[in-house]
C-alpha cells in the first residue's frame, strides 16, 4: 500500500534482532508488515502476532495506550481491506470463485478483529465492525449474471457457516447492548433473486405458482435466442417501472392479472407441457 513499507519492515526487524523487547519496534514492525496487504494475502495475523508483542512488551505506564494504538491500526487495516475485497467482489461477483474468496477474506478480517477483542473486549469501533461484516456475509449478495442471459441470481452462505456467524454477531451486539442500553442490533435482509416484477406486483407474493412457472418459462424457453433475449433485456429495464405502478393501486391489479398474468401463465403452461409431453415420446 505503501512504496517503503518493506524498507519499515526490513529496518524494524534489524532493530528487533538486537532488542526484542523493543515495544516501539514491534508495533512498527506489526504497522508495515500488515499495511503491505492486499486482498490476495492479506497480512493482517502477522500484525497481530507483532501486536501482541508490542503490548507484551511495552513498559506498564504506556500499556494502556500501546492497547489503543494497536485496536485503532487494526480496526482501520479492516476497514480498509473490506473496501477493497468488496469492491472487487462486486465488480466480479458472477464469476465461480470469487464469492468464497470473498467470504475468506471477510473471515481473516473478522479474525483480525476478534484478537483485538482480546486486548479491549468493549471497545466499540471493534464491535460495530464485527457486527457490519457478519450482517455482510450473511445478508449475501444478489446479481446479474451477464454469462446466463443476464438472470438475476445471489450468492449465499452455507447453514453451518451462517449460524457461526449469527453467533458472532449475536454475542457482539450482546456486547454493544451492555455499553449503549438504546443500541439496537441490524436487522438482516438476506439477499435474493429478483423475482418476476409485474407478476409479483400484481399476486403480491414472489413464490405464488403463477410467478414461479413464467420465470421457469423465461429462463428455459425464452433465455437464449434472439428474440427472447430481447424481451428479457426490455422487462429488466422496464419491469421495475411497471410493477411499481401496478402494485399501488388495486383496480391496476386486478386489470393486470386479468390482461397480462392470466393470459401469459395459460400461455407458458401449455408450452411446458406440450414440451414435457414432446419429451416423454
Amino acid at each position: 500500500m505503501a512504496q517503503n513499507l518493506p524498507e519499515a519492515e526490513s529496518y524494524y526487524n534489524r532493530v528487533l534482532e538486537l532488542d526484542p523487547k523493543n515495544s516501539e519496534a514491534w508495533a512498527g514492525k506489526g504497522k508495515s508488515a500488515g499495511w503491505q496487504s492486499t486482498i490476495s494475502n492479506i497480512r493482517i495475523q502477522e500484525m497481530v502476532v507483532a501486536f501482541n508483542h508490542a503490548i507484551g512488551t511495552a513498559p506498564d505506564c504506556d500499556r494502556a495506550s500501546t492497547i489503543d494504538s494497536c485496536v485503532l491500526e487494526v480496526n482501520h487495516m479492516v476497514a480498509t481491506l473490506y473496501g477493497m475485497a468488496n469492491k472487487h467482489m462486486h465488480e466480479y461477483v458472477a464469476l465461480d470463485d470469487v464469492w468464497s474468496s470473498y467470504l475468506s477474506q471477510v473471515g481473516v478480517l473478522l479474525d483480525g478483529l476478534s484478537s483485538a477483542l482480546l486486548w479491549d473486549a468493549n471497545n466499540k469501533t471493534t464491535l460495530e465492525n464485527i457486527v457490519y461484516l457478519c450482517r455482510d456475509n450473511i445478508e449475501g449478495v444478489s446479481y446479474r449474471d451477464p454469462y446466463d442471459n443476464n438472470q438475476s441470481k445471489a450468492w449465499s452462505l452455507s447453514p453451518e457457516y451462517e449460524q457461526i456467524l449469527t453467533n458472532m454477531l449475536n454475542e457482539a451486539s450482546s456486547k454493544l447492548k451492555a455499553i449503549d442500553p438504546d443500541y439496537s442490533a441490524p436487522t438482516i435482509e438476506k439477499k435474493k433473486p429478483d423475482a418476476c416484477f409485474v407478476v409479483t406486483a400484481t399476486v403480491g407474493d414472489e413464490y405464488h405458482p403463477a410467478v414461479i412457472l413464467l420465470r421457469k418459462f423465461r429462463n428455459e424457453f425464452m433465455a437464449g435466442n434472439m428474440v427472447g433475449n430481447a424481451f428479457i433485456r426490455w422487462y429488466y429495464k422496464n419491469g421495475p417501472k411497471l410493477a411499481n405502478v401496478i402494485g399501488k393501486n388495486n383496480f391496476r391489479r386486478v386489470a393486470s392479472y386479468t390482461f397480462i398474468v392470466a393470459p401469459a401463465y395459460l400461455v407458458a403452461s401449455m408450452v411446458i407441457k406440450i414440451r414435457d409431453v414432446m419429451n416423454k415420446k
